[in-house]
């Protein structure tokens, strides 16, 4: 295991410090026009400082103003923890987040601190699909994950996203971090990239459709994507008992790819629209409305941004429940199936026992913190409880 210079960790207590920051941001000027109601007088939406969460974000509070009575603040968060701790706490309303909603729902992590209080009731109200991929050097002859033994994977420093997903990839394969060498890179963008480039990694986690991966793709050692068999059952298998939103995606539109050369590769949602299960749901109901009938104001903001139409946003998998307002909607739209209620019922009883866990975990910790103690260890009881709470819910 390496770690890159300019390396540096970020500890839990210093996340859910930054995730405390607060909700400071952009405000749009109400227009006249008025489309929906029911929706909350002013809503503040939580989205990643930049890239494409952001832009999508802010063009959607743009079309709500302009459609709608309400005022929409964008407020960027600067991590994960940043994106769900202000609607915990009240002070944002809905979240355009990536998989910090799985990790929070199952306290994994930075969520997993006793501050959270286990895994939250976090619901969806849109997930729009989007490509993910786990991108390699053409010169490093990684077609498919089984070749990725012995060779060097970037990991990024204080990403859980990247790197819980990572480690599925490994285990797409019947690998693990023990099986490669780990590389720590100090961010996603800029490290992986250079990481590429400059041949201190092999492979990385990554999107498609990226200047970043384009001068990848350009340099003298060239892009390929890691390839993963929809037809490979077992694989998926493994890799969905880490990372159960992720699905096979063949994919066409972007680098190192096209029509005539699809690849297989996987598929997520981002960004995700979420809240609190707490939220009214006639208000989720006129929030999720809005959004459709606003969908011809925003769509051609981003590239992405038209994955939002709830032909595609409005089905699972995702990484929490829908919320029952989003729900209602989508049935009287004839959107949700079948198939979308069997995958909320099974992903309701996830969550109802991540709690119970949480729940057994507390009344375990004591008795495990006197022995502890009691044998001579030191530390503080919050990094005890992340030692003990980090083994119990993986048992």
């Amino acid at each position: 295991m390496r770690e890159l210079k300019g390396s540096a960790g970020v500890s839990r207590r210093s996340v859910l410090k930054l995730g405390g920051a607060g909700v400071a941001g952009a405000v749009f000027a109400p227009h006249v026009a008025r489309a929906a109601s029911g929706m909350a007088d002013t809503l503040i939406f939580k989205c990643h400082g930049a890239g494409s969460g952001n832009i999508i974000a802010t063009a959607v509070a743009d079309a709500l103003q302009k459609t709608t009575s309400s005022r929409i603040r964008i407020s960027p968060a600067a991590n994960g923890v940043a994106l769900v701790l202000p609607l915990k706490l009240g002070g944002a309303d809905y979240t355009f987040a990536a998989n910090e909603l799985f990790f929070a729902s199952e306290a994994a992590f930075e969520f997993g601190t006793r501050d959270w209080g286990g895994p939250q009731d976090l619901r969806m109200v849109l997930a729009p699909p989007k490509a993910l991929a786990l991108a390699s050097a053409k010169d490093a002859n990684i077609f498919y994950p089984k070749d990725l033994k012995g060779k060097r994977v970037g990991y990024v420093k204080g990403s859980p996203s990247v790197n819980v997903k990572t480690d599925a990839y490994l285990a797409f394969a019947g690998l693990t971090r023990d099986d490669v060498d780990v590389v720590w890179l100090s961010n996603s963008s800029v490290g992986s990239k250079e990481g590429l480039i400059n041949n201190q990694i092999d492979a990385v986690t990554y999107t498609t459709n990226s200047p970043a991966m384009k001068e990848v793709e350009l340099s003298s050692r060239g892009l390929r994507w890691v390839e993963f068999p929809p037809d490979d059952k077992e694989g998926w298998a493994r890799l969905q008992a880490i990372m159960p939103a992720i699905t096979p995606r063949r994919d066409t539109n972007g680098e190192a790819m096209s029509a005539e050369h699809p690849v297989d590769i996987m598929g997520w949602k981002y960004p995700q629209i979420a809240c609190y299960d707490s939220r009214d749901a006639d208000e989720v109901y006129a929030f999720i409305k809005a959004l459709d009938e606003s969908y011809d104001v925003y769509k051609d903001a981003h590239p992405d941004i038209g994955n939002l139409r709830l032909s595609l946003a409005g089905h699972s998998p995702a990484d929490v429940p829908f919320h029952e307002g989003a729900v209602r909607y989508l049935e009287e739209k004839g959107i949700w199936t079948d198939e979308d209620r069997a995958w909320q019922e099974r992903r309701l009883d996830r969550l109802a026992k991540a709690k119970a866990k949480w729940n057994a975990a507390t009344e375990a910790f004591g008795p495990w913190l006197e022995k502890k103690k009691a044998a001579g260890n030191a530390g503080s009881d919050d990094e005890a409880w992340a030692e003990f709470w980090e083994s119990y819910r993986i048992s």
